[in-house]
């Protein structure tokens, strides 16, 4: 596996956009709208996902519940399998778990409610919980993109980009901070329809990892209930 963070292709658009992306960080953008800017930036990251079959990396994970005023904060390791298995397995609540197995999602929050699972089938046409394939998979014809600010997340330097989507995708809106010089995205916020705020920060990446079989299946607790969602 490719543990390194930085470009993985010599394709010469690639290095273009990369170049491209540094002037923008540098101020250098010239006449250049933000839309463009943002789809520029948001593709690039997309071209080096496209080249990965496996994509693992450590999480944050913050839950703000404007409706309530609760926050909650868990972290662990998450991965992916393109184009739809993915995984998150917390080390904190230790035991929670957010699986898709290609047919459905499977969320058990052990640490909430131990007796029970949700199983909400896979929309082909949505990312859902795998915001990698949300963000990531041809991004320009779900979202309109456009940059916004230059922040430092944990001393990398990344532009953030709103991201508002084009048609119902089950979400109000997004922010991603994307890292122009490793294509990779480090941050996101998500606002789902219910208002629900989702803000992930992501690190210790690695590509193309090799994952043991089945670590993509479900393994159902016994005496756990499953309850239809979606």
């Amino acid at each position: 596996p490719t543990c390194g963070d930085g470009p993985s292709s010599d394709d010469p658009m690639s290095r273009f956009r990369v170049a491209l992306a540094t002037a923008l960080l540098l101020g250098a953008a010239g006449p250049l709208v933000a839309q463009e800017q943002g789809s520029a930036l948001l593709d690039d990251a997309a071209v080096r996902y496209d080249a990965l079959t496996t994509l693992c990396a450590d999480f944050v994970q913050v839950l703000d519940n404007p409706l309530l005023g609760d926050q909650t904060t868990s972290r662990g390791r998450l991965c992916q399998r393109r184009p739809n298995l993915f995984r998150m397995d917390f080390s904190d609540p230790e035991g929670d778990q957010v699986v898709a197995d290609g047919d459905h999602f499977w969320v058990f929050y052990r640490s909430l409610n131990p007796d029970q699972v949700i199983r909400i089938p896979v929309d082909p046409s949505r990312g859902g919980l795998d915001f990698f394939r949300e963000f990531l998979d041809d991004p320009t014809s779900k979202y309109d993109i456009r940059s916004e600010e230059i922040e430092q997340i944990a001393g990398v330097t990344t532009m953030r980009l709103a991201l508002d989507p084009l048609s119902d995708r089950g979400l109000e809106s997004a922010l991603v901070w994307v890292d122009p010089s490793a294509r990779l995205i480090r941050k996101l916020e998500i606002v789902d329809e219910n208002g629900l705020v989702r803000t992930l920060l992501l690190s210790n990446f690695a590509f193309d990892p090799e994952l043991a079989a089945g670590h993509f299946e479900f393994d159902l607790p016994e005496g756990v209930d499953v309850v239809a969602g979606g």
